[in-house]
């Protein structure tokens, strides 16, 4: 039975290509009647006019006829008034002006600045500008301002759970412009740009993403409107003092701006080449660069995609690929790392300060041994000072002898191993601790999950430096109590200047996010606890040091 159906198909196919290959032959007007009925209807009677308006028509579509061409009627449409147009979800609200069709505002609801409003992800200035979100761009500069301040009409509606916007301009001179942006409630939005007549253009958004605060302005840690651009898995990121006036790229995965917390790209469907470019504002001390992000038409005219304009959530950018955009620089797995931790155990204490205490105190039960092994060291090494003193006096009078140093390193080595210590021992709990406290800083950084997260008292942002600098001046203190009871082998000089350190290390921090200076306070007053517990232990068994 199979083998017959199988068989049935295989003649009915057979049959159908024979057909298709005799019928023009056999019924030439059969096959030119039915072309006749799919061509366009004729403007006029005249045989002669329909041919030429057909293959016009044609040249136009297939070769993009220049503007100077005669344009297709349109029928004007425009608004009578300038209005503006509100999409609020839970997370955001985006605000449109029919003046140029473009995106005015876009507040993030669940994100504020320290004066306690919405995080505005549009850079607010003059409303008369003509370069907001998805303006034009084009080489005919007068019909980009024209089409950039026209009154587009709207047709607001909602179609299967999107929200659609879709402005329409038209003049009777043949000049026209479709934007349509669709919403479904997500942080990424569609959008659809066409112009007639068809010319060269790209729309942009820009320039860099939102307002700094005046805290971030004299900020050496806060970077924003930096550009990016992923080509091939590929990310590009784009200086903003050092962006150049173009840069392109013939095919682009998405293109936009960025600054530690918040991300605005343009996603390309249906576009040509993606860009950035650079334009310097204000003078003097004010003159600042901006980076503007733009995607090319495609040769029918048409633009489409999807746009992006939201924090730099992990889940969020995991969801619509742009993880690659959140970048937590050297050791950023341990900053990951330590990220989940931290949500993990905010879900208990419900402050992200005391989520870092808990999380240094599983630090420092991680790397007790090793700590322990290097105060043993330490101590073995003071211990066995005399000892290595007496081998040194022994060369020094041979110190510019080659042999005779080598023979002094050999005793000090041979004593070394009857001792049992192991002097890069001491070395290995600082080398362990640089990735973590690198770790941390790009976690404070870059994690929008702790910007904004106060502690208690004064500490209202654990992503920002103490305004009152005492979080610095407690690890100051706490650093100079650990100098003086570390156990440790350098002579009066050298101890005095390693009592300098506590005070570099505090000039540093100073500006440094106070959840980084509050991990390395918790982290040196632990390390005061375990050194003073080790001193009384070995105070009470002194035989662990030869043991040991």
């Amino acid at each position: 039975m199979e083998k017959r159906i199988f068989l049935a198909v295989l003649i009915s196919i057979a049959l159908l290509a024979g057909w298709a290959f005799v019928a023009p032959k056999l019924f030439p007007n059969l096959v030119k009647s039915k072309t006749n009925v799919t061509s366009p209807k004729p403007a006029t009677p005249s045989k002669t006019t329909t041919t030429k308006t057909t293959t016009a028509a044609a040249t136009q579509v297939a070769v993009a006829v220049p503007p100077k061409a005669a344009p297709a009627p349109v029928r004007p449409t425009s608004a009578a008034s300038m209005t503006y147009t509100a999409i609020e979800t839970p997370e955001y609200i985006a605000r449109f002006s029919n003046r140029g069709a473009v995106l005015v505002s876009f507040q993030l609801k669940n994100y504020k600045t320290k004066d306690g409003h919405l995080v505005e992800l549009v850079k607010s200035r003059d409303l008369s500008r003509t370069d907001f979100p998805f303006s034009i761009e084009a080489r005919d500069s007068a019909l980009a301002n024209r089409l950039n301040t026209a009154l587009y009409a709207l047709n607001k509606r909602e179609d299967r759970g999107e929200t659609i916007l879709e402005y329409r301009y038209g003049a009777a001179d043949g000049v026209a412009a479709t934007k349509t942006f669709r919403f479904n409630g997500e942080y990424l939005f569609n959008f659809s740009i066409a112009v007639q007549p068809s010319i060269s253009y790209r729309v942009a958004i820009g320039p860099g993403i939102r307002n700094l605060e005046p805290d971030e302005k004299d900020s050496q840690f806060t970077i924003t409107g930096n550009g990016v651009a992923q080509i091939n898995d590929d990310l590009k990121l784009i200086r903003r003092e050092k962006a150049g006036n173009l840069q392109a790229w013939d095919s682009a995965q998405f293109v936009g701006m960025e600054d530690n917390y918040f991300l605005a790209v343009l996603r390309p469907e249906k576009a040509g080449s993606a860009l950035l470019r650079a334009v310097d504002f204000g003078t003097g001390k004010d003159k600042r660069r901006e980076i503007y992000a733009a995607i090319n038409s495609a040769p029918d005219g048409i633009i489409s995609g999807a746009a992006f304009f939201g924090p730099k959530e992990t889940a969020l950018l995991d969801r619509y690929g742009f993880e690659r955009t959140l970048q937590y620089g050297t050791f950023g797995i341990i900053a990951r790392f330590f990220l989940i931790v931290l949500n993990w155990i905010n879900k208990y204490t419900h402050n992200y300060g005391w989520a870092i205490i808990v999380l240094t105190i599983l630090i420092k039960i991680v790397l007790y041994p090793l700590q322990h092994k290097w105060m043993m060291s330490m101590k073995k090494l003071q211990k066995v000072q005399p000892k290595m003193e007496a081998i040194k006096a022994r060369y020094r009078k041979h110190r510019t002898d080659p042999e005779q140093r080598q023979k002094m390193n050999q005793d000090m080595m041979k004593l070394y191993q009857q001792e049992g210590i192991n002097p890069a021992g001491g070395c290995l709990p600082m080398v362990i601790q640089f990735p973590i406290f690198v770790g941390f800083y790009n976690l404070l950084s870059h994690a929008i999950e702790l910007r904004g997260a106060p502690f208690v008292l004064w500490i209202h942002d654990l992503s920002a430096k103490d305004p009152t600098y005492v979080l610095p001046i407690l690890m100051t203190a706490a650093m100079f109590v650990q100098q003086f009871i570390t156990p440790t082998t350098a002579d009066p000089a050298q101890r005095r200047m390693f009592l300098i350190m506590p005070i570099v290390f505090g000039w540093i921090f100073k500006e440094f996010p106070s959840g980084l200076v509050l991990y390395w306070l918790v982290q040196n007053i632990l390390t005061i606890v375990q050194q003073l517990i080790m001193n009384r232990y070995w105070k009470d068994h002194p035989a662990e040091l030869q043991t040991a």
